[in-house]
């Protein structure tokens, strides 16, 4: 496995978050308010005054959208060490708040394993050049931040992605897919792929990455325990496909008249336990991924979140209540997400 820090063996990875953001920047995603009163409230701090608004617009407050604080992340992910965990996977791409060198920075200082992704993420994030670049021209730019480093430096990329989709799948969000899926077939790296949290259109996306060469059991659709659909994660998992449940903490109702990047209920976390519980008793125990994807201070300890040991710390035990094994869970937390970063694996 490649970290920021060099290469690790597939064994010691340990205990894992295949998806998360140390640091990110989401602010230029947030619709601009619509009112004064909104707009107001969009230049507050996150505080207790108004971490109430923010469960049921987590974007109501810009400050919200940013992660970008060196002592609170120390914090975060020390808690995560402590709870037992030892690798994290760093989602953050280009023109959202990538920083690998903070990552590295981290890693060294705490002692635990971060691998970070590469490529694309949503359209609305692209560069203004992105309708003139050829797929071999993102391939390329994927392979130097795969085997040389990331803008600039020598640390390179573990994994693929997570590469974004739309609601609708862009001409662009094609072309980082198809890229993707080529590079992918050369270095035998995992794929991430960001769906819409209430969209279905995760198999056209296994189509084209498949259609052009890379392997299903290499990639994983994120985002799949917002609005659970148990028929469309089946066919998924039909397909040979990771699908990762990644919201645990995020438990929102997002009033789809405050005009945010969010519309609609969230999952609860039992819901997720008891979708994952249902899956394995179908046979697709070794498919499953699950994660927290921190990407908004409340979802940080320092915030009134649960923070990055959320699943170590309180999910298992809810796991374990509802019936599932230790070695299950065993599986769904090492050797998963060890088996979908292993470039060996294919």
């Amino acid at each position: 496995m490649t970290t920021v820090t060099g290469k690790v063996e597939k064994g010691n990875l340990g205990w894992t978050l295949p998806h998360e953001h140390i640091y990110i920047d989401l602010r230029g995603l947030v619709p601009a308010p619509c009112s004064l009163a909104s707009s107001m409230l969009a230049q507050e701090n996150v505080t207790l005054a108004t971490v109430g608004q923010l469960r049921r617009n987590p974007y109501a407050v810009l400050d919200n959208a940013i992660l970008d604080e060196k002592e609170v992340a120390r914090a975060e992910l020390l808690a995560f060490k402590q709870a037992g965990g030892q690798t994290i996977v760093d989602l953050t791409l280009r023109h959202i708040g990538r920083d690998p060198v903070a990552l590295a920075d981290l890693s060294r200082e705490l002692g635990i394993h971060i691998i970070a992704g590469c490529g694309y993420y949503i359209h609305a994030t692209h560069p203004p050049d992105m309708n003139d670049k050829t797929i071999d021209q993102i391939a390329d730019e994927l392979r130097q931040e795969i085997c040389v480093g990331i803008d600039g430096t020598n640390i390179r990329a573990g994994v693929i992605g997570e590469i974004g989709t739309s609601e609708m799948i862009y001409p662009n969000e094609r072309k980082s897919l198809i890229a993707a899926a080529i590079v992918q077939q050369e270095t035998g790296l995992g794929i991430h792929v960001h769906t819409d949290l209430w969209s279905a259109n995760g198999l056209e996306i296994v189509r084209i990455l498949t259609e052009h060469g890379a392997s299903p059991n290499k990639i994983c659709i994120n985002h799949m325990d917002v609005d659970i659909r148990m028929d469309y994660l089946k066919a998924l998992l039909h397909e040979g496909v990771y699908v990762e449940f990644d919201n645990f903490g995020k438990e929102y109702y997002a009033d789809k008249s405050h005009n945010s990047v969010l519309r609609g209920m969230f999952a609860r976390d039992i819901e997720r336990v008891r979708a994952i519980s249902e899956l394995m008793d179908d046979g697709f125990l070794s498919q499953i991924l699950v994660s927290n994807d921190v990407c908004l201070k409340t979802c940080l300890h320092r915030y009134g979140g649960w923070g990055y040991d959320h699943l170590l710390t309180n999910i298992i035990p809810m796991m374990e209540e509802e019936g599932i094994l230790a070695r299950h869970i065993r599986t769904l937390m090492r050797d998963n997400p060890a088996n979908f970063l292993d470039c060996a694996s294919e």
